[in-house]
């Protein structure tokens, strides 16, 4: 039996990415699904390619996907139901405020390393985005030799976000070798964020 909208229960982000490209590469294999996620530029499907099988079969009890030809998988139509509910209108606050930035969450507790470590961990950290913007950048190219318009849109996103860490951390590390003085942190960083003078 398809279970409905009504009876099954919210799909998390991997199983809709799974969903997503299966209805966009589709009909394909599931292995075919794992291959594009192990190569993905992005970290968190990179490290959830090898849950395609699991995903998959889970997908095709809700009757989301259907066996194909061969040992491929198609979308069904409640499959592209499910897509187009996943991206109707409101917007999860979840989704917006999303952004799992490992940097950033290491900046917090840079003051417990010594001050030139620090300048070490940023300028390693710079190195690293300004190849990955490189990888993002080829992307471009690739996706549109696919066919892929919305997929050389969505990387769009990937090359203005890593231009922006760029970004952020040369300004912060002039901030780490010459900190703010007390009661100007928030100021000055404000005015700086909005390209005024500080």
């Amino acid at each position: 039996m398809v279970k409905t909208s009504v009876d099954r229960r919210k799909l998390s982000s991997i199983e809709m990415t799974v969903l997503g490209l299966a209805w966009l590469r589709g009909p394909c294999t599931i292995y075919a699904i794992m291959k594009e996620l192990s190569f993905s530029a992005s970290s968190y499907h990179k490290s959830r390619a090898g849950t395609a099988y699991s995903v998959a079969k889970r997908l095709l009890g809700f009757g989301l996907l259907e066996t194909a030809e061969g040992d491929t998988v198609r979308v069904t139509q409640a499959g592209v139901e499910a897509l187009r509910e996943w991206l109707a209108p409101p917007v999860p606050a979840a989704d917006v405020a999303h952004s799992a930035d490992l940097l950033r969450l290491r900046f917090f507790f840079l003051g417990a390393a010594e001050p030139e470590r620090r300048l070490a961990f940023i300028d390693d950290a710079i190195q690293g985005l300004e190849a990955f913007l490189v990888k993002c950048e080829d992307l471009l190219p690739a996706n549109e030799a696919l066919g892929d318009y919305f997929g050389v849109l969505a990387t769009l996103s990937s090359i203005l976000e890593t231009r922006a860490r760029i970004q952020w951390l040369k300004l912060v590390r002039a901030y780490v070798l010459e900190p703010i003085p007390d009661g100007k942190w928030a100021e000055t960083v404000l005015a700086v964020s909005r390209g005024e003078t500080a």
